[in-house]
């Protein structure tokens, strides 16, 4: 009986020591978690005659290897595709066994533009909007990246706030008609960047002209001029009039103006105009904020993924694109997850299913791009506990040598 008892102890003990052995050579896996043999002492159901149990035990029995999955270290690297997840959640990536998770955030793209993992696996998440805004909608499906270059976006809205000074007097424009090149036709000028459809930037300069009161209320007009690089016009024509009160508010103040030729052969250039928060009082001429939309054709610079999960693609033109949101999963037992090869698990009965959403949402943890999470596997536990499990091993073959011992002297008895 003791030889089952000693050689249960060595097979147990070869377990720790394959476990722990295990847990030292991934110390430099990314986003390993170690494991842990767990034993159970044995004893027989059997009862002595004498009524009550007089066995010592049958003893012991190698159980389960739980995974601990405490974080690892976080390591910068450098590489923007490298995520680590700061808190709770999986990856969700596409394989051939199916959806599996992982905190191996080690991601690249392959020639097809499909961000994927480091065991070639399929990285999965939200559909992107286009827009560098990440919207986390619809079910998970593989993150593909284009890296061709984005079109020219045509200048259609600007919106200028701006103060006119009151102090300006008004302008007789019978008398002098509106001529850029005529400063006393015109009272302020700013100018900024628009762009056709072909992309080509051109320069926007909006003349302010105060043309008198009416009804106790202020009259400016606006004009424009359109210029190339070189200086030269390219269009011009009036633009929307603005009307304020008599405390400088702006109550009137919007329109479009359309260049329909340009000398390149884009297509009729409409912008529409809003001065909202513009004022007339007795400070300067200024300057509060213009924003203008359009862009010319940019060339793929790279990718970023921020916090939130948002794969936001960059463009050398300033530009953004958002190609989707990387998915998080957790699970309610993670423990109970089945690992496979490639640093991965797959869900189970005893893990339960997973619950998906975006990076800093219910629960899940954030994103750090240009990092990976480390090994969670202290080197100097594991080599203390594989000392242990070594005279653990080493005593129970002593165990097994003292009763082959025994049984011979017994066997060689006349």
């Amino acid at each position: 009986m003791s030889l089952s008892i000693a050689l249960s102890g060595v097979q147990a003990a070869q377990t720790d020591i394959d476990t722990i052995g295990n847990n030292i050579a991934n110390v430099s896996t990314v986003g390993f978690k170690q494991a842990n043999a767990e034993f159970s002492d044995v004893f027989s159901g059997a009862r002595s005659s004498l009524g009550a149990s007089i066995t010592p035990g049958l003893g012991v029995n190698a159980g389960a290897l739980p995974q601990s999955f405490s974080e690892g270290t976080i390591k910068q690297t450098g590489n923007a595709l490298d995520v680590a997840i700061n808190g709770t959640g999986f990856f969700q990536v596409q394989t051939s066994s199916g959806v599996a998770y992982t905190r191996d955030g080690q991601f690249h793209l392959d020639s097809s533009g499909n961000l994927i993992s480091n065991a070639g696996a399929q990285v999965m998440g939200f559909a992107g909007t286009g827009s560098s805004n990440a919207t986390a909608t619809g079910s998970s499906q593989p993150i593909q990246i284009s890296t061709a270059s984005i079109p020219a976006s045509p200048t259609s809205t600007a919106a200028l706030a701006l103060n006119l000074p009151s102090t300006d007097g008004p302008i007789d424009t019978a008398a002098t008609p509106f001529d850029p090149a005529n400063r006393s036709s015109y009272s302020e000028s700013t100018s900024y960047s628009v762009f056709d459809s072909l992309g080509v930037s051109r320069t926007l300069t909006t003349y302010f002209t105060n043309t008198g009161s009416s009804s106790g209320s202020s009259q400016w007009q606006t004009n424009y001029q359109l210029t190339d690089a070189s200086g030269n016009v390219v269009g011009s024509g009036t633009g929307p009039s603005l009307t304020f009160d008599s405390s400088g508010k702006l109550t009137s103040g919007s329109g479009s103006i359309t260049i329909n030729s340009l000398p390149n052969g884009a297509a009729p250039l409409t912008i529409s105009e809003n001065f909202a928060g513009t004022t007339l009082s007795d400070l300067a001429f200024g300057v509060d904020s213009i924003n203008v939309n359009g862009s010319g054709g940019g060339q793929f610079t790279g990718l970023s993924i921020a916090p939130n999960g948002a794969v936001i693609g960059q463009y050398d033109n300033g530009a953004t694109r958002n190609f989707g949101t990387l998915a998080l999963a957790n699970f309610a037992n993670p423990q109970g997850l089945t690992p496979i090869s490639g640093n991965m698990w797959l869900a189970s009965p005893a893990s339960g299913v997973p619950s998906v959403g975006s990076p800093l949402t219910a629960g899940l943890g954030s994103l750090e791009a240009g990092a990976v999470e480390g090994s969670n596997v202290d080197l100097s536990t594991q080599l203390v506990q594989l000392i242990s499990a070594q005279q653990a091993y080493q005593a129970n073959v002593q165990g097994i040598n003292i009763e082959q011992q025994d049984i011979t002297r017994l066997l060689t008895i006349q």
